[in-house]
C-alpha cells in the first residue's frame, strides 16, 4: 500500500463544496497512513464534490481514489486559507477507507416545504431547543435511516440521482390519493410528491408508505380509494397507517382515542395485513386493559417492515418478555420503580402482575394532547410525578433521550436523579 501526496490549486467546480468533516481514523488504515486526522475535511473525490455520505460510497467504490482535503477551521468559524491538499489513496480489495464522518449530510438538511395538518413539529410549546422545531424532509435519511419523507422538495436533478443510484427502498408520507383531500392535508406542494413518486416506481425504485390517519379527512371511503391505489403498485411493498397524534398546542384535537374508533379502523384494515399494518397505538386504544388477547399474532406483520413506524413494537416485546417474571435487566430487587409512558405501562401491568407496583405510569402534562408515549416523556414530568413515589432506583427507558443524553427539555439522567435525591439507571428499550 503507498500513498502519494502533493500541494494542488483547488478545482474550480469543487471549490462551492462544504466538504465532509472528518471525525474519526481507524488506526493502520489506508487514511492513517495517508496522514488524514480528525478535523480535516475531505471535499472531493476523483474531481467530484462530497454532499453527502451516499456520494462518497459511490465515488470511492475502488481500490484507489483521489482525495481533495484540507485543516479544517474551528466549529462555527469561517473557512480558512488552508493549503488544498490532494492524496491518491490505495486500499486491498474489501478493505476499508477507515474514516468516520461527523454527519452523513455534507451539504446541510433538506427542509420540509408542506404545511402539513398533522406535523408534530408545528405543535410543539415555543422554548424548546431550536433543533426540535426543524422540519426535515430529505430523502437522503429515508434511504439511510428510514425517514418518511413527501418526495414534494425533490428536484429534477435528485430523481435521477435516486434512479442512477438505485436509492431503493424509499419511506414516502402519502396520507391519501385524493388531490382535494392531499392539498387539505399537506399544502399547495402536494401534488409534486405523487408525480415524484410514480415516476421512482416506474423506475424500479421501491418503497414502503405511511399513511398518517385523520378522523373525518382520509379516513373512510377516502383511505379505501388510497389503499386502492397503493394496492395497484407492487414497488410499495408495506403500508402503515398511523392515528393522528396531537399535544395541546395542536389547531386539530380529535384523534382515534375511543375504543370504539380504533375498533372501527381494525375492523376495515385487518384483512388487508401483511400489506397493510395497523400501528400498535390502535390496538393499545381498541382494548384498554386487555391487549395482548386482542393484540395480532406476529404473523400479522410478516416480516416486520414498518417496526421502526411503532407497528409491531408491543407484539415483539410481548414475544420475547411476557413470560420472564421480573422485567429483564432488573434482577430481583424491589427498591426500583421502572418508569414509561401511560401507554405502556398498561401493558406492562398485564405482562407482569407481580410487578405492577414497581411500574410508574408518568401522565404527559409537558405536551398533553394524546402523548402517552414513553419516547417523548420530559424530566419535568418525571421529576414532578415521581417525588411522590420512594425507590432507591429510577430506571428509565433509553428513548427519552437522544443520542447527547437529553431529554426534550434539556435534562440528562444526572439531573433527574439530583432532584429526586435518588440513583438513576437507563434501560435500553
Amino acid at each position: 500500500m503507498y500513498v502519494t501526496l502533493i500541494i494542488m490549486t483547488y478545482p474550480q467546480h469543487i471549490h462551492g463544496s462544504a466538504g465532509a468533516r472528518i471525525a474519526a481514523i481507524q488506526p493502520d488504515s489506508p487514511a492513517a497512513l495517508a496522514g488524514l486526522k480528525p478535523g480535516m475535511t475531505i471535499l472531493g473525490v476523483d474531481g467530484e464534490p462530497l454532499n453527502d455520505i451516499l456520494d462518497w460510497q459511490w465515488l470511492t467504490d475502488d481500490v484507489e481514489v483521489v482525495l481533495e482535503y484540507k485543516a479544517s477551521s474551528p466549529d462555527n468559524a469561517p473557512p480558512n486559507d488552508a493549503p488544498i491538499k490532494l492524496v491518491v489513496l490505495h486500499r486491498n480489495p474489501g478493505e476499508a477507507w477507515g474514516i468516520e464522518f461527523s454527519d452523513v449530510l455534507f451539504d446541510g438538511l433538506r427542509r420540509c416545504v408542506n404545511s402539513c395538518s398533522f406535523c408534530f413539529m408545528r405543535m410543539l410549546p415555543k422554548g424548546m431547543r431550536p433543533t426540535l422545531y426543524v422540519r426535515d424532509d430529505d430523502y437522503r435519511l429515508s434511504f439511510l435511516h428510514g425517514n418518511f419523507v413527501t418526495l414534494t422538495n425533490l428536484s429534477d436533478e435528485d430523481i435521477e440521482r435516486v434512479i442512477r443510484m438505485r436509492l431503493s427502498p424509499l419511506h414516502v408520507s402519502l396520507h391519501a390519493v385524493d388531490p382535494a383531500v392531499r392539498r387539505h392535508m399537506m399544502g399547495s406542494n402536494h401534488a409534486r410528491g405523487i408525480e415524484m413518486l410514480e415516476q421512482l416506481l416506474a423506475a424500479g425504485i421501491e418503497f414502503k408508505a405511511q399513511i398518517v390517519l385523520m378522523p373525518g379527512v382520509n379516513d373512510g371511503a377516502v383511505l379505501d380509494e388510497t389503499l386502492i391505489w397503493i394496492a395497484a403498485r407492487p414497488g410499495i411493498t408495506a403500508t402503515g397507517v398511523v392515528p393522528y397524534g396531537h399535544t395541546r398546542y395542536a389547531r386539530v384535537q380529535q384523534g382515534f382515542d375511543a375504543p370504539e374508533s380504533a375498533r372501527a379502523i381494525i375492523r376495515q384494515l385487518e384483512h388487508l395485513a401483511p400489506q397493510v399494518q395497523l400501528a400498535d397505538e390502535f390496538y393499545l386504544k381498541a382494548w384498554p386493559g386487555a391487549l395482548p388477547a386482542h393484540l395480532p399474532a406476529a404473523s400479522y406483520y410478516g416480516e416486520f417492515p414498518l417496526l421502526e413506524d411503532g407497528i409491531g413494537m408491543v407484539r415483539q416485546f410481548v414475544d420475547r418478555y411476557g413470560t420472564e417474571p421480573v422485567p429483564v435487566g432488573l434482577g430481583t430487587q424491589e427498591e426500583h420503580l421502572l418508569v414509561t409512558g401511560e401507554a405502556f405501562a398498561a401493558v406492562l401491568h398485564e405482562l407482569w402482575p407481580a410487578y405492577r407496583q414497581h411500574i410508574l405510569p408518568i401522565k404527559n402534562d409537558f405536551f398533553g394532547g394524546n402523548v402517552d408515549v414513553a419516547g417523548l416523556l420530559t424530566a419535568k414530568d418525571i421529576i414532578r410525578q415521581a417525588a411522590h413515589h420512594k425507590a432507591l432506583e429510577l430506571v428509565l427507558p433509553s428513548a427519552m433521550f437522544n443520542d447527547e443524553g437529553l431529554t426534550l427539555d434539556d435534562k440528562t439522567a444526572a439531573d433527574i436523579a439530583e432532584a429526586l435525591d435518588t440513583t438513576v439507571a437507563v434501560l435500553e428499550c
